[in-house]
């Protein structure tokens, strides 16, 4: 037989007629047979007594005998120490007395309360908030109200400017950040120096009679200048001369502004950088700024994760090219490094280690070379290429400079590292010669930093060959390099058909772009000359007007200080 559960007892409970057995046992005369157990009369006499007095025998189980004295109250419930441990009687006979210093109701000897001693303060100000600067890992702009969408669609419809202001009003910028920001803002077209007469701080009148909009458009640094001469800033006056491009310009950002202009050496400047972009892209998403250009914005934002594996791929690998097999070929057939640890080594001379050090990382001795070189052609070439390679005579035919796109990567397998770590150098030491694996680019236009100068008769070459050139290099570079990348190399090539590159001119992005804003940068609109230029009856009228200016300077100098 199961146990009862306890829904069918409390069940049974309360279909029990309590009051009305009451009343059939006679101890409650005259009360109704669902009434109460008191009446008012009654309940009054206890709130003013404390006690009911027995209306007769009360049968045992069915109320509290209201003759019985109240229970005394329960003593105060001692604190838990700070620290964790247990409350441990310390009274005379047992009890608690006092033994929880600082405890609610602790008391001493004689009953007197305890002093209640201070709590040390760490030093840390716990009500202290620490305002976000808005570029955290998981920060988020708060959900934007409905009143706020109505008002920032005014405010957006179409003006950047304003949601640039917007932007680094709600954004801590630091000095390295607003330093990013300003120089992409510039490369847009947009205006981010410091606004002249403003007249510094606002007064009290104007700032009590202005709105914070008001307040934050004076005060903002980023505009975009109507009328203005300039022409490396965007005019909304002459605005056919210019496209509305985010892709683009994150991409001329990053190809040439972080690498060149910002300097970003570092993995954690590169990751700034982009998430500075990164961050600024999700507040126009976020706000609805454009929304005829959410889709190029997507693609901007693309841009940034790109760079930064781009980037940070390049800083990795260009100071280990062009790689030791590369160094061993331009060593022993001609190349730049022939005469470069010669000369390295006369300069060296001295018996300061150091330099010895630095001498052994610019060049490759001859031995070294012959014995990279020839293991390396052991290792990727067929035998005919070995027995070319092992006689004398080797030398370039051929250099060029040009510029390539990575096409493919093939890494050197597990059974030619093994083999060639056997290998010893030329001082008999094992484990130093590297295996080598297969570069294979192509033909790439350039970057398109000096075009070609033509005359009127000639043209330039617009086809571009596509031939797959390869080259090998070391399987600790290639495993940095990915397809993509930008190289301009200075590639030579040997009478026995090897080509090796022994000099790198550059090094760029996989999506590298060249804006014409970027030739802007430094402008300046010419100012009108009012000089007298010179002619052939008066060469010498320049040099008279700068000597006049100097004079005059000094002669200012002189009133200034007092001298002579």
């Amino acid at each position: 037989m199961s146990a009862p559960r306890a829904e069918d007892i409390s069940r049974a409970i309360s279909d029990l007629d309590l009051n009305g057995l009451r009343e059939r046992s006679g101890n409650v005369p005259g009360r109704a047979e669902n009434g109460l157990r008191y009446t008012k009369e009654e309940l009054l006499s206890i709130r003013s007594t404390g006690k009911v007095e027995p209306d007769g025998d009360t049968p045992a189980g069915f109320t509290t005998p209201p003759d019985l004295p109240l229970p005394n109250a329960p003593p105060p419930t001692p604190a838990s120490p700070p620290d964790g441990s247990a409350l441990v009687p310390n009274g005379p006979n047992g009890e608690l007395n006092g033994g929880l210093n600082g405890a609610v109701g602790a008391v001493g000897e004689n009953g007197v309360p305890a002093k209640k001693k201070k709590k040390k303060s760490s030093g840390i100000n716990k009500k202290l908030k620490v305002n976000p600067t808005g570029f955290e890992e998981f920060y988020a702009d708060p959900p934007t109200t409905p009143e706020e969408h109505e008002a920032e669609s005014d405010l957006y419809d179409p003006r950047i400017q304003t949601c640039v202001q917007r932007y680094r009003a709600r954004r801590k910028l630091d000095s390295i950040r607003a330093n990013i920001f300003s120089k992409y803002l510039i490369l847009g077209g947009i205006e981010a120096t410091v606004k002249a007469f403003t007249g510094g701080a606002l007064d009290k009148e104007t700032l009590e009679s202005s709105t914070a909009e008001e307040i934050a458009a004076v005060q903002a640094t980023d505009f975009i200048r109507t009328g203005t001469k300039n022409a490396k800033y965007y005019d909304p006056s002459d605005a056919d001369k210019w496209v509305v491009d985010f892709e683009g310009v994150a991409k001329g950002f990053f190809s040439r502004t972080v690498p060149f202009r910002l300097g970003a050496d570092t993995d954690e400047e590169i990751k700034m950088a982009s998430a500075v972009i990164r961050n600024f892209l999700n507040y126009v998403l976020q706000h609805n700024v454009c929304p005829e250009y959410v889709e190029d914005v997507m693609a901007a934002r693309r841009v940034c994760d790109l760079a930064e594996k781009d980037l940070m791929a390049i800083r990795k690998f260009r100071t280990k090219l062009p790689g030791d097999f590369n160094i061993a070929a331009s060593t022993i057939c001609g190349g730049r490094y022939q005469c470069e640890f010669i000369s390295t080594q006369l300069w060296n001379s001295g018996e300061d280690p150091q330099q010895e050090t630095v001498a052994a990382h610019v060049g490759m001795a001859q031995k070294q070379a012959e014995i990279i070189f020839q293991a390396g052609i052991a290792f990727k070439g067929s035998d005919y290429l070995f027995k070319l390679a092992s006689k004398k005579g080797i030398h370039i035919v051929k250099t060029e400079a040009k510029a390539y796109e990575v096409v493919a990567v093939e890494r050197a397998s597990l059974t030619s590292i093994e083999e060639i770590a056997v290998v010893k150098n030329h001082l008999g030491v094992v484990n130093t010669i590297k295996a080598l694996g297969v570069l294979k680019i192509r033909a790439w236009e350039g970057p398109g930093l000096d075009p070609e100068d033509f005359t009127d008769d000639e043209e330039p070459e617009m086809s571009i060959d596509e031939s797959i050139e390869s080259f090998w290099l070391e399987d600790d570079i290639l495993q940095m390099i990915h397809p993509g990348l930008k190289l301009i190399l200075v590639v030579h090539e040997l009478n026995i058909g090897i080509k090796f590159f022994d000099q790198i001119n550059g090094l760029y992005c996989s999506f590298h772009t060249y804006l014409e804003n970027e030739k802007m940068h430094g402008w300046k609109e010419p100012a009108i000359n009012d000089r007298a230029p010179p002619t052939e009856d008066d060469p010498d009228v320049e040099m008279r007007i700068e000597n006049a200016i100097q004079e005059g300077e000094l002669a200012e100098d002189e009133k200034t200080f007092g001298g002579k």
